[in-house]
């Protein structure tokens, strides 16, 4: 169905289609399927698309690997507002990968992330506060973060809740 689906221009089904060809699910996994099918989601402004296309850039997955293609696919998705490119966008800003090293850039993205929810996101924003990095250094701040990841479940924050002796 989903192919049917993209085959007649659907954008969240080319989306599908293309994330179960980079995980071979279903179809025989083909990378170089699943980036012909998410570009035509992505081009369609498609966020989840344009995220997962930015995935394929930045691990060289039926493309060649190129860190500012996945910048410019992560930033469309995190300007409208998905949270798992805000948190790859962070991620690359926080590594200085494809951009200039940024902790404050990296923090902003992280942040947008953490409040619609994004575990990850939201323990690394009480890493950066625990360190200082992008934000005045905040143990308040810090733990507050970490627990909200931690009652999903993510455990790295409560590890770090551990840590720090919450």
């Amino acid at each position: 169905w989903y192919q049917k689906a993209a085959e007649q221009g659907l954008a969240s089904a080319q989306n599908n289609l293309g994330w179960m060809y980079a995980q071979g699910q279903g179809v025989k996994q083909s990378y170089n399927k699943a980036v012909q099918w998410l570009q035509l989601a992505a081009e369609q402004e498609n966020a989840d698309a344009q995220n997962n296309l930015g995935t394929m850039y930045k691990k060289g997955q039926g493309v060649e690997q190129s860190d500012s293609e996945a910048i410019k696919w992560f930033q469309k998705a995190a300007e409208q507002g998905d949270a798992n490119a805000q948190y790859n966008l962070g991620g690359m800003y926080y590594q200085g990968q494809g951009v200039a090293q940024s902790d404050r850039e990296a923090f902003k993205w992280y942040k947008k992330a953490a409040v619609q929810g994004l575990a990850q996101a939201q323990h690394n924003l009480g890493v950066m506060y625990s360190k200082g990095q992008g934000v005045p250094q905040s143990y308040t701040e810090a733990v507050k973060w970490f627990q909200k990841a931690a009652a999903q479940g993510y455990e790295p924050a409560q590890q770090a809740l551990q840590r720090l002796g919450q």
